[in-house]
């Protein structure tokens, strides 16, 4: 019988909480965010290590407003720096620096620590059959 306790979103919430705080203590000792650390990602991800705030917005699935206060600080810890777009001066773009790259890889190898102690109950078996069924339950929202 499943029961509110033992369902399976209450247990994802449960894992999720749990692997945020982890996260957050993890990102203290860097002064970070998991937002922060979630828009320096987006850009380490692209080629040109740039993007437009509207493309961030979209990425990261935040509010403009919050997208800018993130930004703000990233800016002063010198991880990303802001500028107006070559091609149109109205759209400000959101550049990662070396110090940010610096960043994405310590944060690289911390999630990846997390990850190893997540998933070390499981076999090699279990771990890939859990991803795939992640990522089909994830699928399934779109």
């Amino acid at each position: 019988m499943i029961t509110e306790r033992n369902s399976c979103g209450m247990l994802i919430k449960q894992i999720n909480s749990e692997l945020e705080k982890n996260a957050n203590n993890a990102l203290r000792a860097d002064n970070l965010t998991l937002s922060q650390i979630a828009v320096l990602s987006e850009l380490d991800q692209v080629p040109e290590k740039q993007l437009s705030m509207k493309q961030m917005e979209k990425k990261v699935h935040v509010a403009q407003s919050t997208l800018a206060g993130v930004v703000k600080r990233l800016e002063k810890k010198g991880f990303v720096v802001g500028a107006e777009s070559e091609s149109d001066r109205r759209v400000k773009v959101i550049r990662l620096t070396p110090a940010g790259e610096q960043c994405c890889r310590r944060a690289e190898k911390t999630a990846a620590l997390h990850e190893q102690q997540l998933l070390s109950a499981l076999t090699e078996e279990e771990k890939g059959t859990f991803l795939n069924l992640l990522q089909k339950i994830r699928g399934s929202f779109h």
